[in-house]
C-alpha cells in the first residue's frame, strides 16, 4: 500500500513537471526525477505516518524552513548542481 502511494504521487509529479516546462527547453533529468521523488516521499510520509494533523502541518513548516535556510546558504552550489 505504501509503495503504491509513493509511485502514484511520483508519476503525478513527473507528469506535472514535464508538462510545466517550456516547449523546446532542454530536459534536465535531475530536476525531472529528484524533485518529484522528494515531493512524493513527503506526501508518502504524511499519509503513512499515523500522527495528529497538527503535527503533520508543523513537520511541513519545519521542513520548509530548513529547506529555505539550506538554499539561502548553499543556493549557488545547488543551482550549479542542477544545471
Amino acid at each position: 500500500m505504501g509503495l503504491g502511494i509513493f509511485i502514484f504521487y511520483f508519476c503525478i509529479f513527473i507528469i506535472f513537471f514535464l508538462s510545466s516546462r517550456k516547449k523546446g527547453e532542454k530536459l534536465n533529468y535531475k530536476t525531472i526525477l529528484i524533485i518529484p521523488a522528494i515531493l512524493a516521499l513527503l506526501i508518502f510520509m504524511l499519509s503513512v505516518v499515523k500522527i495528529f494533523f497538527i503535527y503533520k502541518i508543523l513537520m511541513v513548516i519545519i521542513f520548509g524552513i530548513l529547506f529555505l535556510i539550506t538554499y539561502w546558504h548553499w543556493g549557488e552550489s545547488i543551482r550549479r548542481w542542477f544545471s
